[in-house]
């Protein structure tokens, strides 16, 4: 029998309108975390409760993780902020599989409250905290200072306005806390990214997103750094508000020392066996996986066509499906109010769309100009290789003509010389 949601909280209905006020706003944070927090939808840390023991582990398993069908979506993102069972938290990658990252994180924890110097320590933990999130601002930045646990743990947040290198983020938030003794901390917290370079399969740990805890009766709380009440600690619906209004900003330019090269170590003898690269085939979605009759909006997509699924998985057998569409543009010049949702927002929506139905997919392009792939499947599209075919400009006109219900000019009489009166007729 499934267990009521929010079981534990029932007695205590403070903690219960929290968990209310955060399920309100589940799609809208579903939404703010998919722009700014995913660097990775392949993979991802999920808790589960066994024999009431709390537990998190990578998913998926390593035997399904190069399938690509289970990812992180919308619904996985839905389900951890609404909180209704400690099993449906999750944590994300601060590193993308390119080594980039849109995010850091510094995670000064607390985890034995019952500590003789426990007070001490959790003082030192927010000093530092507070500090730290001081020079952030200083710097740009919008940071966001949570109490992570309600014992004296505390989490800064803070989001970048596009994806930089790996090393240069590591780097910044690695400085950050360089001076973690000289707030009495016993030793250097962890930061998110976790590690200056990684392999490319390499899985780093996670970072919990916020919202509920998974082990204790406790919601995150944020720092207001400036109240016009008395309340420094913001919670339930006014936490979420000024969490999702929280700046990205531009990570500064490093005047510093660079760190020391490291210690060069012999490279371990590999056996493993080159993978092969598939091919990468680009597919238009309205009109030829989902029924297009016009624009209705940005975010309506239509149902998938007869035989579109079976097309797809066909495809999906000989190489990668990279989903093109004109809805993730920046420009769609509509004046809906889906259009202004960012072009990453958009993006969430066919990706859902796409698992949904059950699609496969390996990426939904949203950049400018056409994606690197080996070739375009369309139902607009018009083949043209003059270098192939001598007759390819006169066949991509007439079937340009066709496409837009053109039509063919009027034929022009084939001019002749007359021999008896010596001249064009």
């Amino acid at each position: 029998m499934a267990q009521a949601p929010w079981a534990e909280f029932l007695n205590d209905k403070h903690l219960l309108w929290i968990a209310h006020e955060w399920d309100s706003y589940s799609d809208e944070l579903a939404n703010w975390a998919m722009e700014h927090f995913v660097n990775r939808r392949d993979v991802w840390s999920q808790y589960t409760v066994s024999k009431g023991e709390v537990r998190v582990f990578m998913l998926p398993i390593p035997e399904r993780r190069k399938l690509g069908t289970d990812m992180v979506t919308f619904d996985k993102l839905k389900r951890h902020f609404s909180g209704k069972q400690p099993g449906h938290l999750i944590g994300l990658h601060s590193i993308s599989d390119h080594a980039t990252a849109k995010w850091f994180a510094v995670d000064v924890d607390l985890h034995d409250e019952k500590a003789i110097n426990a007070g001490e320590l959790a003082r030192a933990n927010f000093n530092a905290a507070l500090e730290w999130s001081t020079r952030l601002q200083a710097d740009g930045f919008d940071p966001m200072l949570m109490d992570s646990n309600g014992v004296g743990g505390y989490h800064v947040w803070t989001l970048l306005d596009k994806e930089y290198p790996l090393a240069d983020v590591y780097d910044y938030a690695n400085e950050l806390r360089s001076d973690y003794a000289e707030f009495g901390l016993l030793k250097k917290p962890e930061i998110f990214p976790p590690r200056r370079e990684v392999d490319k399969d390499s899985l780093p740990y996670t970072l919990r997103l916020p919202g509920r805890h998974p082990r204790r009766p406790f919601y995150n709380r944020l720092w207001n750094f400036d109240p016009l009440d008395e309340t420094q600690w913001l919670e339930g619906g006014e936490m979420i508000e000024a969490m999702l209004a929280t700046r990205p900003a531009k990570l500064p330019r490093q005047s510093r020392k660079k760190p020391e090269k490291m210690r060069e170590v012999a490279p371990k003898p590999s056996k493993k066996i080159p993978k092969s690269k598939k091919t990468r085939v680009c597919v238009d979605l309205d009109g030829v996986l989902a029924e297009y009759h016009g624009w209705e909006g940005a975010d309506i997509i239509g149902p998938p066509l007869p035989g579109a699924l079976k097309f797809a998985k066909a495809i999906a057998k000989i190489a990668d499906i990279v989903v093109f569409t004109s809805r993730c543009s920046t420009e769609t010049g509509d004046d809906d109010s889906v259009s202004r949702l960012t072009a990453g927002q958009l993006r969430i929506k066919v990706v859902d769309w796409l698992e949904r139905n059950g699609f496969p997919f390996a990426d939904v392009y949203v950049g400018q100009g056409k994606p690197k792939v080996a070739a375009f499947i369309d139902d607009r599209a018009i083949n043209c290789s003059p270098q192939l075919d001598p007759d390819a400009y006169q066949e991509s006109e007439r079937a340009l003509r066709v496409l837009l219900k053109k039509k063919p000019p009027p034929k022009v009489p084939e001019k002749k010389f007359n021999i008896h009166r010596g001249k064009v007729e």
